[in-house]
């Protein structure tokens, strides 16, 4: 498997002499940020904004449990949902891209939040 890039000089056959060639590389790493990428674009044509979905999630959870969360909070616990799987089966690769796109929608409805031109709170 190959884990970095850049100035390091591979040795896995003829991916060396390929990459020279072609001057690409895509690891393990970039091809999973590029499913989540990918990912979270198509949830957003389909579903919207995900501040939208949190903050009804957030409702809920809040009602149910007697004291509030915020649209930010719920995608971190979805995050931690995937991180819990993942010890359960650690090949599986959906609970990483999934985790990773948890926090990505995170940090997007954290800033959401932050402008105040921006009525998320209706």
């Amino acid at each position: 498997m190959i884990v970095a890039t850049g100035s390091v000089e591979l040795k896995v056959g003829n991916l060396t002499e390929h990459c020279q060639k072609t001057n690409t590389m895509s690891t393990t790493t970039e091809k999973l940020f590029d499913n989540v990428i990918k990912t979270i674009h198509a949830r957003g044509v389909r579903y919207g904004h995900p501040i939208t979905n949190h903050k009804r999630i957030a409702e809920l959870w809040s009602a149910y449990l007697g004291y509030p969360i915020q649209p930010n909070e719920v995608a971190i616990c979805m995050a931690l949902v995937k991180i819990s799987r993942q010890a359960e089966d650690p090949a599986y690769i959906d609970n990483y891209e999934d985790a990773i796109a948890y926090i990505s929608i995170g940090k997007s409805i954290t800033d959401a939040m932050q402008d105040d031109s921006d009525d998320w709170r209706d």
